[in-house]
């Protein structure tokens, strides 16, 4: 007999992602109804309507239904061995874990109530590393969302078993949702209902543009941009043989003047480890510059990132979400060239992560 593929879920926790950090460190996936009691005397979606429905009397009836499937689907559907994913919405990353243990309750605790046992295998996986496809889903409102499209439960196993970077689905594999119960809130439902997050939708299609018009050495050039329109002057090498050096960056006319900056970019999404920090921090002391910055779109490995955090070395890093921020501070500056490659335009919208 076979063995039942594990499901993909996306829980987002709270709107409050101070408990993010709690639920990493005591390995924990949690939902925010504080006013729903104890979900484990609901079986099945009827009862976890009923229980749901008194506790939210200013609600609609497609509300509720809505807040019963989701709550349904966290107690009695997600099983143990399925991988969950939790958005990092203060650093722009992404937790990955295994579902180790059932619904607990856990009232009076100050926290998150509603709680099931993870383990959180890879807690540090940049944005960057997932394909636009499936970055769309993991940007639902709903709290839980299970993730289904797109070959989405393969991929994002991979990635939870150390992939650095998305595989894709695989050739053959049908593209469709699977639904196989009336209470299995998926993507397309969930963003229906619930919304999708606007601001981190639009911040990972220009993650995703940046990944394809500035891949390789071309990101360079658009760092570089970046750095002049915050008031240095930049020199960027011939392609090719650079010495560890993509830009060379200073103040004044000549760019010659306090602080200088060694700069080397890494555009690929996977991990950049100890070594290539090593690297600058030489060819920085090499030339005598006062500063390095390593532009690592995938981020560091924990070793690296420990190290920049233990020894406060002369080198800075920036990640894939803060190019984004660098990017939109100074997008009015930027030259018409990378403007048509990302056009962008400012609008209001309505922050629904603090609205019901």
């Amino acid at each position: 007999m076979g063995t039942t593929e594990p499901r993909a879920w996306l829980v987002r926790g709270s709107k409050n992602y101070a408990f993010d950090s709690w639920m990493l460190e005591k390995g924990y996936t949690a939902v925010d109804f504080s006013e729903v009691g104890d979900l484990s005397v609901a079986k099945d979606l009827p009862a976890m309507r009923a229980l749901v429905s008194p506790a939210m009397p200013e609600k609609g009836e497609k509300a509720v239904g809505n807040y019963a499937a989701q709550l349904n689907a966290f107690a009695n559907r997600m099983s143990i061995g399925d991988i969950v994913v939790l958005p990092l919405k203060s650093v722009g990353r992404l937790a990955f874990g295994v579902v180790t243990g059932p619904y607990q309750y856990l009232p009076g605790t100050g926290v998150l109530n509603h709680v099931r046992a993870v383990h959180w295998k890879r807690p540090d996986v940049a944005r960057a590393a997932i394909n636009q496809d499936l970055l769309y889903s993991l940007g639902a409102f709903s709290t839980v969302v299970q993730i289904s499209r797109n070959d989405a439960a393969f991929r994002l196993g991979r990635v939870l078993r150390g992939a650095e970077t998305d595989p894709g689905a695989r050739p053959g594999v049908s593209l469709a949702m699977s639904k196989t119960a009336d209470d299995v809130v998926d993507t397309d439902e969930a963003i229906a209902s619930n919304g999708q997050d606007i601001i981190r939708y639009s911040r990972d299609r220009i993650l995703t543009l940046i990944k394809e018009k500035f891949a390789g050495h071309a990101l360079q050039d658009l760092v570089a941009e970046i750095l002049r329109a915050e008031g240095m002057t930049c020199k960027v090498p011939p392609k090719g043989a650079d010495g560890g050096i993509d830009i060379i960056a200073g103040s004044g006319v000549l760019g010659i003047s306090a602080p200088t900056i060694i700069v080397q970019v890494k555009s690929q999404t996977s991990r950049v480890g100890s070594e290539v920090l090593d690297q600058l921090g030489g060819v920085v002391g090499q030339h005598q510059a006062d500063h390095g910055l390593l532009v690592a779109m995938g981020g560091l490995t924990a070793q690296a990132q420990a190290k920049v955090d233990a020894q406060r070395l002369r080198v800075a890093v920036w990640d894939a979400e803060e190019i984004v921020d660098r990017l939109l501070k100074h997008y009015e500056v930027m030259p018409d060239a990378i403007k048509e490659t990302i056009p962008l335009r400012r609008m209001w919208v309505i922050d629904e992560s603090t609205t019901d």
